[in-house]
């Protein structure tokens, strides 16, 4: 079989690529080895939920992209508010953490404002910059001060990554980590204050069908798109690849999806520095717990962050406190996330950890209100940035786009990336293409 661009991945990266495609009638075929195309953006339904593979809301930084989905998916997608917090000693602190200390105990409040302040002076008269720290630790120190840093900033994220944060570079950050504003952290060690930093404070998301109903919108109508089949082998230098199935299908441009190390492992003809090379690449996985309750919505809150040792997870949340139509009448959900490094998790004890923590927070009252319970796997999902990755990515990203090869989307760049972003570099994908042909 041949095939003018063969896509190997059918989550948002690899469907936008298809669906550019097809508006130019150019010739392509989308592999998909799950049964549902999506990847990771989608959504589980039991007994009347609604549960995303984690945390999926929709925000943009680009009209164009904005458009762009809306156009796609049409007025499903409604403007939510988020109502995040940060638990820890005892209360709840409205996020960003660094700008909300109020109701803290006193001493917390003065070891985060008056480090905070001693951060600002040095950065302003003794030239400390943030932007020149090589390694996150030492960044959240410049920026937020020891205070900020002990309390939250690093038993949060060690929690997180579960890797050293003196080791883990600043590259991954950009608009994830909210700056603090000196006048806001004075306000906020005093006054209870809603925020709109960051980049999620608002977001789009359907009352019915979950987030799934993003890439069902971009794959609609799309024709050479094949499910529950997916990438075995790609001999670069002869463009040919096989798929599960057994067939050979040669290729002009290969488009992957695919996880980085993963399409490297795939890959005849790769040189042996580079295949070596994909065991710097490094990345925390993500195990969520779902759970449906009968009874009333419990809490207030779209999420909730733990940096305390006592919670095994780092966050957890409620879907239904936003969009109240992911739970049946009468019943409300909730989900917990832990993150880990190697060997996937006993799910019995993670469930009654967090069916034991969820019960001292007030959040449920009886393990006989759960009428639904799903667990969903993420490996992966978090990219580690440590010193070896930029240039490790660097290189097998040259490499390929030499061999007619475009590895995009979040595991295809081996990044920490957003869903626009993966849309974005879909149709980028698909533009460089036409313009080749």
């Amino acid at each position: 079989m041949k095939v003018e661009t063969l896509i190997a991945g059918g989550g948002l990266a690899g469907l936008s690529c298809a669906r550019e495609l097809h508006r130019t009638s150019h010739a392509y075929l989308l592999v998909e080895k799950e049964k549902e195309a999506g990847g990771l953006c989608r959504t589980v339904f039991d007994k009347g939920f609604t549960f995303d593979y984690t945390g999926h809301f929709l925000h943009f930084q680009k009209e164009e992209m904005r458009k762009w989905v809306l156009h796609l998916v049409g007025p499903e997608l409604k403007i939510r508010t988020r109502h995040a917090v940060i638990y820890s000693q005892g209360t709840y602190s409205e996020y960003p953490y660094q700008e909300n200390n109020a109701g803290l105990p006193s001493q917390t409040v003065r070891e985060n404002v008056l480090g905070y302040l001693e951060a600002t002076l040095r950065r302003r008269f003794l030239g400390a910059d943030p932007s020149r720290a090589h390694d996150f630790k030492t960044w959240c120190l410049q920026a937020f001060g020891p205070g900020l840093s002990k309390h939250f900033m690093f038993p949060y994220n060690e929690k997180l990554w579960k890797f050293p944060l003196s080791k883990l570079t600043t590259h991954w950050m950009g608009r994830f980590v909210p700056s603090a504003r000196v006048l806001e952290v004075l306000k906020g060690a005093f006054t209870r204050q809603s925020s709109a930093s960051g980049y999620n404070a608002t977001f789009l998301y359907p009352d019915r069908g979950g987030i799934s109903i993003l890439p069902r919108a971009i794959g609609r109508g799309l024709p050479g798109v094949w499910t529950g089949v997916g990438l075995q082998r790609v001999d670069l230098l002869q463009r040919k690849a096989i798929l599960t199935s057994g067939l050979e299908v040669a290729y002009e441009r290969l488009v992957s999806s695919l996880p980085l190390p993963r399409l490297a492992a795939l890959s005849k003809g790769l040189p042996a520095t580079l295949a070596r090379s994909i065991r710097n690449l490094k990345a925390t996985s993500i195990y969520n717990i779902n759970l449906g309750l009968q009874g009333k919505q419990p809490i207030p809150y779209s999420w909730v962050y733990f940096p305390e040792k006592e919670f095994g997870f780092h966050r957890a949340g409620s879907v239904s406190a936003c969009v109240p139509t992911v739970a049946p009448k009468g019943h409300a959900s909730l989900y917990v996330e832990f993150s880990y490094r190697s060997g996937r998790p006993d799910a019995g004890k993670l469930g009654k950890h967090a069916l034991q923590k969820l019960k001292e927070l007030g959040w449920i009252q009886s393990e006989d209100q759960v009428v639904s319970r799903v667990d969903l796997n993420l490996p992966g999902a978090y990219v580690i940035y440590d010193e070896k990755r930029d240039e490790t990515v660097a290189g097998l990203l040259a490499f390929f786009r030499k061999h007619r090869v475009l590895s995009i989307g979040r595991y295809g760049r081996w990044e920490y990336g957003s869903m626009e972003s993966a849309m974005e570099q879909g149709l980028a994908a698909a533009r460089e293409i036409l313009q080749s042909a």
